[in-house]
Formats: structure tokens, C-alpha cells, sequence
């Protein structure tokens, strides 16, 4: 049976309506005072935004904006960390608030934006940016410096791009995955190794096919303290 890999670059999960919806509900409670109600929610295939809040702007005969037809749309293009996905859903929220409310600020991430967004990160340990997208060593500063030890193969795929797929740390875990990954006619090699460097942890641990692809150089720095792990999908061994 041949196994097709899905191959990602450290991206964990496509957006859906409903996790969307469960989410606003939490967020709306702990963050805006229950002051939002659910405006339609929506999953479109553009390449321009991760998630973005539309309404109807109308000026007033004095310059006041008025703001009506709110949306949330959320791109099916972009696969998510967990943790981006709700700084992008909660990013919005703050949009809809500052425009269902008919507040003004001086731009679309103006003073309110900005003071919004950094109490709530304050507030919640959220890292919301102005830009939805945050960086490895962002991430890294997530994670921390506590050891957080990893299994995981190192793939390389016959075109020679390298990726990681990570698995819980319990022996049958990775003999099923090694005998997975390796029916792919995807797969060029696959080596396994064993590691406590916390650049490891951007990898999570699941036995889906899922894996992300990493820079061959910067994964190279993080190996050289790795231990190599020998399987055959029957016996895994150190190396």
C-alpha cells in the first residue's frame, strides 16, 4: 500500500468554520466582553490575506465612518500552527470590535489597534502581531529553553528537499511511521535520529502523514548534536 505524504512547511492545520466558531465564542467571553455576536464566517482560496475581517464603510457628512455587513474570511491556502490560527482569528476580532463598535483610529492598525492588541498579549500571552505571520526564532522564544526531547526522520524526497516528520516517542509509534513514510515512492531516504534541542519542538509530534520542510543547512547546525536512531521498521536502535 503506498502512502502519499502530505508535505507542509511548518504548517499544522487548514482553518475551519467550526473551529473558527468555537474559538470567536472563547475569545468574544475572555477578551471583548461578550460584546461580538458571530458575523458570517467564511473560507475562501486567496492568496493575498491569511485572515482578514470585510464590512460596508459609509462617510458621514462630517467624515465619521459608519460601518455595517461584517465578514470574517480565513484563506484555505495557508495551513497554521494552532497558535497562528488563533492570533490571526483573535487579530481580527480585534478589527471587528474597533468597527462594530464605530470607533475611529487614524488607520487600519492605528493607536486603538495597537493598544488593543498589546494589552490582550499582555493580558493572555498571546503574541499577535500586525502582521499575522511570525518567525522560527519568534516561535523558538515560544517554546523555550526546556529541553523538549524528539523522535523524528529526517526525509528527503526525490526532487532533494529535506523535511521533518516528528512521532510520539514510544518505539511501535515509529516503526509504524518508518514503514508509512517509506512506502511513498516520494521518499529518496529516511533517517531517524533522537534530540533534546528545542529547535526540534517546532516540529510537533502526531502519526499523521503531515511533514514540514526544513532548510538542509540550518538542519544540518541542529544534527550535530543529535543521536542517530537505526530502524528497519521492525527494530529501532541508537546508531
Amino acid at each position: 500500500m503506498r502512502c502519499q505524504l502530505s508535505i507542509v512547511n511548518y504548517q499544522l492545520m487548514t482553518p475551519t468554520v467550526e473551529y473558527i466558531r468555537e474559538h470567536f465564542d472563547l475569545y468574544n467571553r475572555q477578551m471583548f466582553g461578550g460584546t461580538l455576536t458571530v458575523p458570517p464566517i467564511y473560507l475562501t482560496n486567496a492568496r493575498t490575506y491569511m485572515g482578514q475581517m470585510t464590512c460596508r464603510k459609509r462617510t458621514g457628512l462630517f467624515g465619521k465612518k459608519h460601518f455595517s455587513d461584517f465578514a470574517l474570511r480565513f484563506s484555505r491556502r495557508f495551513d497554521f500552527s494552532e497558535t497562528e490560527l488563533q492570533d490571526t482569528l483573535i487579530h481580527e476580532m480585534i478589527h471587528y470590535y474597533i468597527a462594530c463598535h464605530q470607533l475611529q483610529d487614524i488607520s487600519a492598525h492605528g493607536q486603538l489597534f495597537r493598544q488593543m492588541m498589546n494589552d490582550i498579549n499582555q493580558k493572555y500571552g498571546r503574541h499577535i502581531t500586525v502582521s499575522h505571520r511570525i518567525t522560527n526564532e519568534e516561535r523558538l522564544q515560544l517554546i523555550g529553553s526546556k529541553p523538549r526531547p524528539r523522535i523524528f526522520a529526517v526525509v528527503r524526497l526525490a526532487d532533494g528537499e529535506h523535511y521533518i516528520k516528528s512521532v510520539p516517542r514510544i518505539e511501535q509509534r515509529v516503526l509504524t511511521m518508518h514503514r508509512r513514510i517509506s512506502f511513498s515512492p516520494q521518499v529518496s531516504s529516511l533517517t531517524w535520529y533522537y534530540s533534546s534541542d528545542p529547535f526540534f519542538a517546532l516540529f510537533p509530534s502526531s502519526m499523521g502523514t503531515r511533514m514540514q520542510r526544513v532548510d538542509l543547512v540550518e538542519l544540518q547546525l541542529h544534527l550535530a548534536s543529535a543521536t542517530p536512531l537505526i530502524c528497519d521498521g521492525r527494530t529501532l536502535r541508537r546508531g
